[in-house]
């Protein structure tokens, strides 16, 4: 029986460091930039009426660009360095870049530096990033991932809840460089945190499959899913089947169509462009122009910088409660419907938001300023709880287990490479055509709306799968409940092996009357005809 442990639980929380880590990475350049002091070691001019403004403008584009340019390549980095040389090792290099990044953000003491530090934050950033979920979706049952592969969500917006309250108590430091220097420093710290946190959860069992190490696999499935009433670990074993059949699937295919599969077989090409189109409707929403320059937009709705840093605080803190609340609810929702409702409800929001920043650029009043931040608040909290929480889990799950790290590395690039755009353009943007910037990312988010209802399936999947391609050419139509009994799976979640059924992909596992018989005398055990010889009979097919 499918089960969920208490090491389950610890194995996310450990892990969650790293999205943490991330999230505070993302977030602290927010509350810096709301530091009168960051301008002055730096010597840039803070007054936005000043002559030398341009100047500063330009240096904050900078500032958030090569961030965003190193998380670019760091998430395309994470995806060779988890299948390399393991998931958890792939942790431990990007930790290390962050504390080095990190630090020499900390201390920097003109431009040049501190660009280079965000550099290589960035790149550490990108990598954590784009590397969590895949983590968190392959140690995690089926009929939690929803909720579990949505903390990695959960955690990044804590780490923005964290920089922003961190930020707002520095403001209040005497008027020394320790206001914007001690955030960076405790990014440091989580660098440090995520790196001794590795030591303390298991490497993922679908890599150490890969590996070859069946042994470590089966001991890490059986920790992951034990039941306590179930002591021949029945749940586990068919798990371990269910991976073994997909990973010989996978390599029949990688002979077949070569290393070059993620973009020259239809099935992979399709899920990659898919992926990458709803990571980029994440960012092509508005939601890191916001979060980035936040402390600014309040400042220009005519509110000071300690009242501005306590809104943005406020703003992180709202995202940071509706993720952990969406994260409930993952499951119960799905990701493709949870999505529709988020990105509904967090376009009129914006839409809203956006016609009251407009009004009060003509017609300043402290009812419409207040009116609002609102209404961005109602934003971003569609936007934690339904979207940010969803969006890494559906991404995650529609690859198969060889090219999921890589795979997801490019499928979450698109974060960065969106924001690149967006983020260095802002500054100039917001100051020459204002609010009407807005109105960019109105159009774009009710385009990635209508591409999520028409494309986007949903892996719950509680009515029957559809016709199937085999891998002979065949065509078999089958009840989710059938095959649910048969790998011991709850009918309310798919496995991550089972959604490449979803994208027509040829099936693992053909299961005749003999070895069905086999597996349920023997559960857990691959069939000795794994993959049925060209002509054999085959009444019974799963596929995975």
């Amino acid at each position: 029986m499918e089960n969920y442990t208490s090491y389950n639980a610890r194995t996310i929380l450990f892990a969650a460091t790293g999205s943490l880590f991330a999230g505070f990475a993302l977030a602290v350049i927010t509350t810096t930039l709301g530091q009168p002091t960051f301008y002055e070691s730096l010597s840039l001019e803070a007054d936005p009426t000043a002559p030398g403004y341009s100047h500063t403008n330009t240096i904050i584009g900078a500032v958030n660009g090569v961030f965003f340019a190193g998380g670019f390549f760091g998430t395309l980095f994470s995806g060779w360095t988890a299948d390399r040389f393991g998931r958890l090792n792939g942790f431990r290099i990007a930790g290390v870049m962050g504390v080095v990044g990190a630090a020499i953000q900390t201390g920097s003491v003109n431009v040049p530096m501190y660009l280079v530090a965000r550099v290589i934050t960035g790149l550490a950033a990108g990598n954590t990033l784009a590397a969590m979920p895949t983590y968190y979706a392959e140690v995690s049952p089926p009929h939690s991932r929803g909720m579990m592969t949505g903390a990695h969500g959960s955690f990044v917006n804590a780490g923005y809840f964290l920089a922003g309250w961190i930020g707002f108590g520095c403001f209040h430091a005497p008027s020394t460089t320790f206001s914007w220097r001690f955030p960076n420093a405790v990014l440091c710290l989580l660098g440090l945190v995520l790196i001794t946190g590795t030591f303390f959860i298991p490497e993922s069992p679908r890599w150490l499959l890969q590996r070859g190490r069946r042994d470590e696999a089966f001991k890490t499935l059986c920790k992951l899913h034990h039941d306590p009433n179930d002591t021949e670990e029945h749940f586990a074993r068919r798990e371990l089947a269910l991976i073994e059949r997909q990973q010989a699937v996978d390599a029949a295919v990688l002979a077949e169509d070569g290393k070059w599969q993620l973009f020259t077989a239809k099935t992979y090409r399709k899920r990659l462009i898919l992926g990458f189109l709803v990571m980029a409707g994440g960012q092509n929403n508005g939601t890191l122009v916001i979060n980035n320059y936040t402390v600014l937009l309040y400042r220009s709705l005519g509110l000071n910088a300690e009242i501005s840093l306590m809104l943005s605080a406020i703003y992180n803190t709202l995202a940071a409660i509706a993720n952990f609340v969406g994260a409930y609810y993952s499951d119960k929702m799905g990701r493709r419907k949870a999505l529709l409702v988020g990105f509904t409800l967090n376009m009129s929001m914006f839409i809203i938001a956006t016609g009251l920043i407009g009004k009060y650029s003509y017609t300043p009043s402290q009812g419409l300023a207040a009116a609002a931040v609102v209404f961005l608040y109602l934003y971003v909290i569609a936007y934690g709880g339904l979207i940010d929480i969803n969006q890494f889990t559906a991404v995650t799950e529609i690859f198969p287990s060889h090219l999921r790290s890589q795979a997801t590395s490019y499928a979450v690039s698109a974060i960065f490479l969106m924001d690149v755009l967006w983020l260095e353009l802002s500054p100039t943007a917001q100051a020459t055509i204002g609010w009407k910037y807005y109105l960019v990312f109105v159009c774009l988010g009710i385009a990635h709306t209508v591409h999520i209802y028409f494309f986007l399936p949903d892996v719950r999947l509680t009515t029957p799968l559809p016709c199937i391609r085999t891998a002979h050419g065949r065509c078999a139509i089958y009840a989710k409940e059938y095959l649910a009994n048969l790998l011991g799976l709850q009918a309310n979640g798919l496995a991550l092996e089972e959604i490449d059924a979803l994208f027509g992909k040829a099936v693992a596992a053909h299961l005749t009357d003999n070895n069905l018989e086999e597996e349920k005398s023997s559960p857990g055990t691959p069939p000795a005809d794994l993959l049925s010889k060209e002509g054999q009979t085959t009444t019974h097919v799963a596929t995975v």
